[in-house]
Parts: structure tokens; sequence; C-alpha cells
């Protein structure tokens, strides 16, 4: 059965895309992938490149719905996604299920969480988060003070902290072994069309489909 998302931003210009396959395996991207990337990082991480400023905005603006301040390390990860580009120079390939989600963050320009299904309890929650939420978010143990941000949670309602636009927990990553997997764009009607959040859902959703060999069990706007 899918995973429920539900949606409770205070922001009306709030949409999130929702993905959902099921059944494939977390293996390297295959050549075809490699190719899209790298078209991708072509455009994107050339050093004169800048997100346009009405799109940049918008997001940090969502992100701002609950007093948090998307700047610095803070920033919509999205943006840290161009910077990695420009400064690396070349995608950093990690596996095919986070290659598809940073591919369609560059291409969509909007911060997206992937999560495991099997480390999920329950819907998903998307909230503001509140006085001393936060989790780990890297394999050194760095933690992150989640308090005023959007976050994806779970358990029991309101649920624990477990995503959010800017960094995801090490709790719920997707690592070799995994077999099913959950996609939620944070997107602001401010600046993309229901239409265009829509479509790099689909988008999303089909190519973790193709790479991890899985089916697509959802695809849909909350």
């Amino acid at each position: 059965m899918p995973v429920a998302v539900i949606n409770r931003v205070p922001n009306d210009n709030c949409v999130l895309g929702v993905l959902e396959v099921a059944g494939g395996a977390v293996r390297d991207a295959s050549d075809e992938l490699r190719g899209e990337c790298d078209a991708v990082a072509a455009r994107v991480g050339r050093d004169d490149y800048v997100i346009p400023e009405d799109r940049r905005s918008a997001v940090r603006r969502l992100l701002k719905t609950g007093g948090f301040s998307p700047t610095g390390r803070n920033r919509p990860a999205q943006e840290l996604l161009v910077r990695d580009l420009q400064e690396r120079g070349g995608f950093h390939y990690i596996n095919n299920v986070v290659d598809v989600n940073n591919l369609v963050s560059l291409e969509s320009l909007l911060p997206i969480s992937i999560f495991d299904t099997a480390k999920l309890e329950g819907p998903l929650i998307v909230r503001v988060a509140v006085e001393d939420e936060g989790y780990v978010f890297n394999q050194s143990g760095q933690y992150m003070d989640l308090e005023r941000c959007i976050v994806c949670c779970t358990g029991p309602d309101p649920g624990l902290p477990v995503g959010s636009p800017v960094k995801d927990s090490m709790e719920t990553k997707v690592f070799e072994g995994c077999t099913g997997y959950l996609g939620v764009i944070y997107g602001t009607l401010e600046a993309w069309t229901r239409g265009e959040i829509e479509g790099h859902t689909r988008r999303m959703a089909e190519l973790l489909a193709r790479e991890t060999g899985g089916e697509i069990m959802q695809v849909s706007l909350a």
C-alpha cells in the first residue's frame, strides 16, 4: 500500500510532489542516467550559471514559512547542488537512487527528499518543526537544528522529523539493500505551476523505476 503524505505546511503556495517506487535495487547509475546527469551538469555547472532569481527567492520564501532562515549552511538543497557542481566541475555520482534525486532537483530547481520506505512508520506528515527538533544528517554525526523549518515526519502524529528541503536524516536515507523509495518534491506555486510540479514528480518516478527496476506505486500532489 502506498505511503500517505499529509501536507500541513501553513502556506497556500506549498504543493508537494509525491512519488513512490517499490521492488527495485540500489546500484550504480546506468550509462543512460549518467548521460542525462552529465548533460544537466554541463549546463548548470558553468561558473557563470545562476538560478533564476524568481525561482531562487520563491523556494527561500517557502522555507521561511515558519520563520526558518534558509541561508549559509541551511540553504535549500538545490542551491547546494548547483554550488557543488560548480566547485567540483562535474556531477557527484553516489548511487542510482540518489543520482536520480539530484538530477531532478537540478532540472526542476526544487529541493527534494528521498526516503527508504522500510524505515518509515505510518503516513509521512509534512509540517513546520518546533523547538528542539532536529537530526543527524551525515555519517560524521553532524546535527541540524530544524526549528521553524519545513520537515517530513514519521511515526505517531505529529511524528519525528526525518527529512527537509535542506538535508535529510541519516535514519531514513537510501543505502544498498533498500527496495522501496519515497520522494517528496517541495514545490511552490509562487514560481511553478501545478502542472510543472506534477511533471517533475512523474519524471522522477519514471527515472527511479527505470534505474532500479522497480514499479511505480504512486505519483501525486499533496
